[in-house]
């Protein structure tokens, strides 16, 4: 059975898996359902409609599914609430506001957020992320696998961000980053991620991930035409070809280009 702790508050609505911890002071209300193994420390709270997979890490002063910060929406809708997967870790302060339409706000797998770090509303995150602390995300949001933030990254809403992207600390986008990218400088594109590519055993795609990378940024074709021209010269490359649709399927348009080597001039 569940343990959970005398001075926590759990409503009648709330099931827990049976060796779910709960620890002093959270308060869980509404329809919240948490699977086997998932720990929350202490004063957590978390408020309905909430899904928490299995062996997740609560730390003190996180808080899951509370009203969006939208001043068109209802704060005492539900709404579809927050789904979180399996075997994440979110530390303290974390913030997982529940979504505004049919989908909820969901947090994948094997994820690990830090300190402060922000997940709004419509927020759709992929698995085996690392935000660092002050990491924000704001509403509609799309992020990839295997992305890493540095600390105070931050994200306007309704961009995307592709798979494996790199965004350095105290960096801001307001349009879609492509896959495989590093993003160092404000609004801007910096490199192919290629160490993060060596190291998820991906070496063999750097080479055609170059040359998809030269297309689209330095031929200056429009976006559909550079992917089209990605597919035909690249297409073999089941990367290029992810590189190439997420393009194509851009609606705020893609983050701009500034070499690396432009940030820190002679």
């Amino acid at each position: 059975m569940p343990q959970i702790h005398p001075s926590a508050i759990v409503d009648r609505s709330v099931e827990l898996a049976d060796n779910v911890v709960v620890g002093p002071f959270c308060i869980i209300r509404g329809r919240v359902n948490i699977g086997a193994g998932t720990r929350l420390l202490h004063r957590v709270t978390i408020q309905g409609p909430v899904t928490i997979g299995e062996q997740n890490l609560l730390y003190p002063h996180t808080a899951v599914g509370y009203a969006p910060q939208d001043r068109k929406f209802d704060a005492t809708e539900e709404g579809a609430g927050v789904v979180i997967g399996n075997q994440n870790t979110l530390r303290e302060g974390v913030t997982i506001h529940r979504a505004t339409h049919d989908e909820p706000t969901r947090l994948g797998d094997r994820n690990y957020m830090m300190v402060n770090t922000h997940l709004g509303h419509d927020v759709v995150v992929g698995n085996d992320c690392t935000f660092a602390n002050g990491a924000l995300m704001a509403g509609h949001v799309v992020v990839g696998d295997n992305v890493t933030f540095g600390g105070n990254a931050a994200v306007h809403q309704f961009c995307r961000v592709g798979r494996l992207v790199m965004m350095s600390g105290v960096v801001a986008v307001t349009q879609d980053v492509p896959p495989f990218c590093v993003v160092y400088d404000m609004r801007s594109v910096g490199s192919l991620n290629i160490v993060g590519l060596r190291r998820a055993g991906l070496r063999e795609h750097v080479r055609p991930l170059k040359q998809a990378f030269q297309i689209f940024y330095n031929q200056k074709l429009p976006n559909n035409a550079a992917a089209d021209r990605i597919d035909n010269e690249l297409g073999d490359d089941p990367l290029c070809r992810e590189f190439a649709e997420f393009i194509r399927n851009t609606k705020r348009g893609i983050s701009p280009y500034r070499p690396a080597a432009d940030l820190n001039p002679d």
